[in-house]
């Protein structure tokens, strides 16, 4: 029999992936930040609408700057800072109560609807279920608490712990130090497309909750799900 025979009648057999035994979670698949802007419309009007939008970019683009340049800034304080700023840069000015009932309401968050049927799914398939986020801890346990889902989930992972923000590496590393687990095992659950690519370059397996519908980051690489909803985590997890 010749080679090129042999070849045609071998079949590749490629391994298949470890299953997944935990899930790390963004904050935003869980967490609902849409009444954010909605408490700056209330306070403020139209204008209060603009800066909760102005405010979000300038929160994610000193996180970036921050930890591109070596500096960190727990959450709270970046949340101030950034408001500040951006009331400052609109020519708008706020008192001490309006800045700190919107910064205190990323501690006042509901959950998405379809959470607590697809959390206790997980939690019945016995895999492990934990934050991993920019927020602080302090912040992530007040909405586990208010919504009553502290107990599907292990001690949250804040960026705190290693003072550097996603999406740097050493951030994603503490799920895998946490779980004590290889990251062939561990998914993770994405709210911001950014958020999905740095976790896979990382080498997780991502679902990108895609809850606003908003286009994929123009790279080639691209998390393993997309949904709009916690499907594509029962999927990533295999429960689906």
């Amino acid at each position: 029999m010749g080679a090129t025979s042999l070849l045609a009648r071998t079949k590749i057999v490629q391994a298949a992936p470890s299953p997944i035994r935990a899930i790390a979670f963004d904050g935003f698949p869980i967490f609902d930040p849409r009444s954010v802007p909605m408490l700056a419309r209330d306070m403020l009007g139209e204008r209060g609408e603009l800066l909760a939008a102005q405010w979000s970019n300038k929160i994610f683009s000193y996180s970036w700057l921050l930890t591109a340049a070596g500096h960190y800034q727990d959450f709270r304080t970046l949340a101030d800072t950034t408001l500040s700023y951006t009331a400052h840069a609109m020519d708008l000015t706020l008192d001490d109560n309006t800045r700190q009932r919107l910064i205190n309401q990323y501690e006042s968050l509901d959950i998405w609807p379809d959470v607590k049927p697809a959390l206790e799914r997980l939690r019945t398939a016995n895999i492990r279920l934990a934050f991993l986020s920019n927020l602080g801890a302090t912040t992530l346990m007040a909405n586990m608490n208010r919504n009553g889902i502290a107990s599907y989930f292990e001690a949250p992972i804040s960026t705190d712990r290693v003072k550097r923000f996603k999406p740097a590496p050493e951030a994603y590393k503490m799920a895998v130090d946490a779980f004590g687990l290889p990251r062939e095992q561990i998914g993770f659950a994405a709210f911001g497309g950014w958020d999905a690519i740095g976790a896979t370059w990382f080498g997780y397996r991502t679902a990108w909750v895609n809850r606003l519908g908003l286009p994929a980051e123009p790279f080639d690489i691209r998390p393993e799900i997309t949904s709009r909803g916690m499907e594509g985590v029962l999927t990533l997890a295999g429960l689906t």
